[in-house]
């Protein structure tokens, strides 16, 4: 194949990939990776580049200064623009979550809630060429390692300007949307296996349980190692990869990396580090859809388990993604802060009993990377 390695291109030690994980990473943990041999992430879908000040962009300065490096990925989501909800969809994310909430002094917040969307997609940013400008700009100048998309990619006049300066990155979760990716001339393509905590990355056929292919990590990349056996793309599985013999799996097998989010989870650098830090091990993980409006594999608690049962509604008919996501935060805070029930929404991995416990980001990393030459 006729290519720069992919170690040699981003200048790392060792083909470890840290996923972005919004709201559980932190530009410490980002630093830390880097500092371990490995590629840090910055999740940027919580900042909205669509505001007419500056507030994003100075959140941006603020993140990759923590972080000490711009060797880092910098990550976007990049779904369908979504629509406000409908006064049907908000009454039934109210009725849900007042069934959902075992504490009845709460049942006013979820009256009262008000949606607004909390997340940002790179295309609305593309709706506006001024914006999109600025955004490249100042992409330009920091000249991330990676730039990286979540739930789709931007436009082909985007992917080439921001190749320009970086490599870019796409997620896929079947060949199908591997393709997709490689024919719309991304870099990269992470390999996203159904083990994966996090939200899932499909963009083409919307998940379905018992429909969807629910490919394992291992399956999907060889699948599309084989059906892209002639193109010139960098492939980095990622899900249910969290010990130094899984990471030397994949790349004994040709992966040009690994991308590793739950191993870091119990880590002080997490934001989800207490959780983690007290888990048995014994815990199940579940795909839902029910918390932020798009499917995404979490730890089951008390919470997860009577929201999933107490739902009868199609995910259509409750508010979508990024407004029932705004919802939650929100309805969360208010609970935290009144000392009420946890409703943590704990995204993990199925491998997340292998974490982990009481270690640095730097000692995770000297596990993973154990053995490696």
């Amino acid at each position: 194949m006729s290519r720069i390695p992919l170690l040699k291109k981003l200048n790392i030690k060792y083909p470890i990939f840290q996923s972005p994980m919004a709201g559980v990473s932190t530009p410490e943990m980002a630093a830390a990776v880097s500092a371990g041999g490995g590629l840090g992430a910055l999740p940027l879908a919580p900042l909205d580049f669509t505001r007419d000040d500056s507030v994003a962009f100075d959140k941006l300065d603020k993140l990759v200064a923590a972080t000490g490096t711009n060797n880092v990925n910098l990550n976007f989501f990049c779904h369908e623009i979504e629509q406000a909800p409908s006064p049907v969809q908000v009454e039934n994310w109210k009725r849900l979550y007042g069934e959902g909430i075992i504490d009845v002094k709460f049942k006013n917040v979820i009256d009262l809630m008000k949606f607004a969307n909390g997340n940002i997609s790179f295309k609305e940013v593309e709706k506006d060429q001024a914006k999109l400008k600025k955004l490249i700009e100042k992409l330009k100048m920091i000249k991330p390692a990676i730039i990286s998309f979540h739930f789709g990619i931007p436009s082909n006049s985007t992917i080439d300007e921001l190749k320009k300066f970086s490599l870019v990155f796409g997620t896929a979760t079947s060949l199908k949307e591997a393709r997709h990716l490689s024919r719309n001339g991304i870099d990269g393509v992470i390999l996203q296996g159904i083990e994966a905590g996090g939200h899932r990355g499909q963009f083409i056929d919307t998940y379905q349980p018992h429909i969807d292919e629910d490919l394992s990590t291992q399956a999907l990349f060889h699948k599309v190692k084989q059906g892209l056996n002639k193109d010139v793309i960098y492939l980095v599985p990622a899900g249910g990869i969290t010990t130094g013999d899984s990471v030397k799996y994949f790349l004994d097998n040709g992966a040009d990396a690994v991308q590793i989010g739950t191993a870091f989870l119990a880590t002080p650098e997490s934001t989800s580090s207490k959780f983690f830090n007290k888990t048995s091990g014994g815990e199940s993980t579940v795909m839902t859809a029910l918390i932020s409006g798009k499917p995404a594999r979490c730890v089951r608690t008390p919470f997860i388990d009577n929201i999933i049962g107490k739902n009868s509604f199609a995910l259509s008919e409750l508010p979508p993604y990024g407004y029932a996501y705004d919802a939650y935060k929100k309805l969360k805070g208010e609970l935290s802060t009144s000392g009420g029930q946890d409703i943590g929404f704990y995204l993990a991995g199925q491998n997340q009993f292998q974490i982990s416990k009481d270690k640095s980001v730097l000692e995770v990393m000297q596990e993973l990377t154990h053995g490696l030459s």
